[in-house]
């Protein structure tokens, strides 16, 4: 399993750039307004289709909110 959101997900083997991709689609945000953790490390958008996920994976997709 690998953990997205605080969430266990069977995606083994999928790219992190999939999974974010999903993630924005799933919001209704543009994967270039998030911010993305893997295992608590920051990936640039760059990195993310090189990136095969695997099982104890953490992934941590956080949207950008304008505010005041």
């Amino acid at each position: 399993m690998v953990w997205i959101n605080g969430k266990a997900v069977e995606a083994e083997g999928k790219s992190l750039g999939e999974v974010v991709e999903a993630v924005c689609r799933q919001r209704g945000v543009s994967p270039e307004a998030v911010a993305v953790l893997l295992n608590d490390e920051i990936w640039g958008k760059g990195r993310w289709p090189d990136r095969l996920l695997v099982t104890g994976d953490v992934v941590e997709v956080v949207a950008m909110m304008q505010g005041g």
